[in-house]
């Protein structure tokens, strides 16, 4: 009787996951010898950086989805189940369709929203995290728009349409520019509705957008939001939210029916026993990304804290898990043959974010070399069109791309 194959169960199906399916195949010379599973609730990817183009019309959402299967080599197997814990002392993992066990472990599972307990948030604003939240938003802001041309009132309109974002980084700025243009749209095909009807806010709670840019990108990004309406409030954070709209910490209240939720990243909780060390819900792991006393298993992506000099834990964002899916076929392969496990080192290509059509703001090699305009933005573009999977996603999403400069975005409810 033939000796059965060892398994390598990847869970997560996000970036640190792919990439992780990917390293395994390029470094782990034998890969066909194993079985290979990769867990997730879905049976595709989602590029999520572009999910603000999806929820504004901008391209289609199948455009950024790709089958997992169609990522898959050899033997490797898909299976779509919530993952619900997992045991590290049995090398098994529990799913909403039964336990399977593992020889090596890698957990990417990432994070959802985090609401830091803030009464109200998750039941009355508006997440992206995947492509229902986009269709959902989307829906939502076409809505209305059909809701208030019914409504004769200025000051109704207004509290109808009114849009707030909570959160000043790049995902925040992004959707808010993205927004705007997409409201802009719109409001040209309803006659009823006057041009400043539609309001926009943005809560900040600290001191200044985009933290993780250099000071003069945070006042560039402050300074075109301002100049195209936007009332920006900094250091009256977010208390309470409701169907009328939000309460600030100083109790100034915010009508709106339309909230958009962009601060803060709550990593996947599923429960591992024995339970691991975490710092703010990550998971601490050693410097070769498995965990100390469970070398097999491997952690990555948003459930990762990282150490690391610069940023003294890696960030959550889609770069760092990346690169640690990159990397993480190499250690897989040197745990198989015995042989010492290399250091994750992580080098900061740089940031880039949107800030409209033709606007965009780029630091490369963290703050090393930065520049702002339409180069910034096409250099925007071309970053995330290479690295879309697929070569006939990349030449779908370039043609969504090219009508995008001489079409409408899309208004249709999907």
């Amino acid at each position: 009787m033939a000796d059965a194959k060892q398994k390598i169960v990847i869970l997560g199906a996000g970036f640190g996951g792919l990439f992780a399916l990917k390293s395994i195949y390029k470094n782990v010379k034998n890969w066909r010898d194993y079985d290979i599973l990769i867990i997730d609730k879905n049976n595709y990817f989602v590029f999520t950086p572009l999910l603000h183009e999806v929820a504004t019309g901008g391209i289609d959402p199948s455009d950024i989805v790709f089958p997992i299967r169609y990522l898959a080599k050899g033997n490797t197997e898909h299976l779509e189940v919530e993952v619900f814990s997992v045991d590290m002392l049995k090398k098994s993992v529990i799913t909403s369709k039964g336990e399977i066990s593992y020889d090596y472990l890698v957990t990417a599972l990432g994070a959802g929203t985090n609401f830091f307990g803030i009464p109200g948030a998750a039941e009355h604003s508006f997440t992206l995290k995947n492509i229902e939240d986009a269709r959902r938003l989307k829906n939502h802001l076409i809505h209305i728009f059909d809701e208030a041309t019914m409504e004769k009132d200025l000051s109704k309109q207004k509290d109808i349409l009114r849009i707030v974002f909570i959160g000043g980084g790049a995902t925040g700025v992004e959707l808010a520019a993205e927004v705007q243009e997409f409201l802009k749209e719109i409001a040209k095909e309803y006659s009823h509705i006057s041009s400043d009807a539609v309001e926009f806010y943005l809560i900040e709670a600290g001191d200044k957008l985009l933290p993780i840019f250099h000071p003069k990108f945070s006042e560039q990004a402050l300074k075109i939001l301002s100049k195209r309406g936007f009332k920006i409030i900094f250091k009256d954070p977010c208390a309470k939210i409701d169907s009328n709209g939000i309460t600030c910490v100083s109790l100034n209240e915010i009508k709106s029916r339309t909230v958009i939720w962009t601060s803060g990243v709550l990593p996947s909780t599923v429960v591992m026993t024995p339970e691991p060390e975490r710092q703010k819900c990550r998971i601490v792991v050693e410097s070769s990304l498995n965990l100390k006393n469970f070398p097999e298993v491997f952690v990555l992506g948003d459930q990762a804290a990282v150490v690391d000099k610069i940023f003294g834990v890696l960030p959550t964002s889609a770069q760092v898990a990346t690169e640690e899916g990159k990397f993480i076929g190499k250690n897989i392969a040197r745990l198989i043959s015995g042989k010492t496990l290399l250091k994750f080192h992580y080098f900061h290509k740089g940031d880039l974010v949107s800030v409209g059509k033709w606007k965009a703001l780029a630091q490369i090699g963290g703050s090393f070399w930065r520049f702002s305009g339409p180069i910034a933005w096409l250099l925007w573009r071309f970053n995330y069109l290479t690295k879309m999977p697929g070569f006939f996603k990349k030449i779908r999403l370039f043609f969504d791309w090219l009508l995008y400069f001489v079409s409408k975005r899309d208004i249709a409810e999907i």
